[in-house]
């Protein structure tokens, strides 16, 4: 070989050398797939591969064997980011997937606007297996969402400024408000419920709560209800039964306007505080004529959540009857069957003595009680 013939080979070899990243968009064709054979089997400089827009997982399969198998490329050092919507069954595609380094996989499982939220493939897979297991076809949808409640309330809260991610709460088992509420709402979103994350002050700090949409024929329970398993977490060095620990239900299921009745100083915020104003005109009013751009912007999402406009949404929010303990003693009986004899007197009682100290009685709640006490003298 000839000085000349040896710099063309050499040329040839080092065409890709400064190439850096990858973005792939759209569905490739045999020859983009030939193109990109021989960039990965050519020295190159590749570090990042992004996926994006039109990308399918038939192309991703593609690249990723071919990253594996060149001579030219540590597939442990590149970095893969799947940037497009992926259908649960693609989720599933991927997931069992065989993956040469799978934590360089970073994939989106879940999607906010125009915004990703990305894992690796181990976590991901945590994060499925986690909602798989609370997933269970002869469970009406209180006793649905009961369970996944009950699920997170029993990790261990923490008081952090940092945002984890999903996948890692589920590991470490423990999280703060928002991020129990946001697992909450997570697991509702992938068994096809409509949820909504609202943030609430608490002496100055932020503590968060969840709507939502319950439609349940067997309690007769039909409407928009707010949730918080961190305000029902009890600890679990100090408990040591599940029975005692998933005792507290007083945020389970309430009408959004028992949040106004609090007896600490934690105010509703946002759109949450205009949807909890009695009169429908005046709370329309605030709406039509508020300029903030953060509202508009939570507005906008609540009504894109519910597939509803404003009215239909306060309507049905003002609507939404009150679940007495009763109720939740019902569906708790129907999730767990063994239970120790004394747990629904114990649990009855609990709840009363907590709502006492967490909620403001109202006159209502106030005859009941005296009406009660009259009765067991007379017994």
């Amino acid at each position: 070989m000839d000085f000349n013939e040896f710099e063309d080979t050499l040329g040839e070899t080092c065409a890709y050398f400064n190439v850096q990243n990858l973005l792939i968009d759209h569905s490739l064709t045999k020859l983009e797939i030939e193109e990109y054979k021989n960039l990965i089997f050519s020295l190159n400089n590749l570090q990042q591969v992004y996926f994006k827009d039109d990308c399918d997982i038939p192309t991703m399969e593609v690249i990723k064997n071919l990253l594996t198998i060149s001579e030219y490329i540590d597939d442990s050092s590149i970095e893969k980011y799947v940037l497009f919507n992926l259908s649960n069954e693609d989720k599933e595609k991927l997931l069992n997937s065989n993956f040469e380094n799978p934590d360089t996989w970073q994939i989106p499982y879940e999607k906010e606007e125009d915004n990703y939220t990305l894992t690796d493939i181990p976590r991901l897979r945590i994060l499925k297996n986690y909602v798989k297991k609370l997933i269970d076809n002869n469970l009406s949808s209180a006793e649905e969402i009961m369970k996944v409640y009950d699920s997170i309330k029993m990790m261990d809260y923490k008081t952090t400024e940092d945002i984890i991610q999903l996948p890692l709460i589920v590991q470490e088992n423990s999280a703060d408000s928002y991020g129990m509420n946001k697992l909450f709402s997570y697991v509702l979103n992938e068994m096809g419920y409509k949820t909504f994350i609202g943030k609430t002050n608490q002496e100055g700090d932020a503590s968060y709560i969840t709507l939502v949409l319950v439609d349940d024929s067997k309690y007769n329970i039909h409407g928009i209800y707010l949730f918080d398993p961190s305000m029902d977490t009890l600890s679990k060095e100090d408990y040591k039964k599940d029975d005692i620990r998933r005792i507290n239900y007083n945020f389970f299921m309430i009408p959004l306007g028992l949040m106004k009745k609090l007896t600490f100083n934690d105010k509703l915020t946002g759109i949450l505080s205009i949807l909890s104003i009695e009169d429908y005109n005046y709370s329309k009013e605030k709406i039509d004529n508020c300029k903030v751009p953060r509202l508009l912007k939570e507005k906008d999402r609540l009504l894109k959540t519910f597939n509803k406009d404003y009215e239909d949404v306060y309507n049905i929010i003002k609507q939404s009857k009150k679940i007495d303990i009763d109720k939740i003693i019902d569906i708790n009986d129907a999730l767990y069957k063994n239970k120790s004899t004394n747990y629904n007197k114990m649990l009855r009682d609990n709840y009363s003595l907590r709502k006492n100290d967490l909620f403001i009685k109202d006159r209502d709640e106030e005859l009941e009680e005296l009406i009660e006490e009259e009765k067991k003298l007379q017994m």
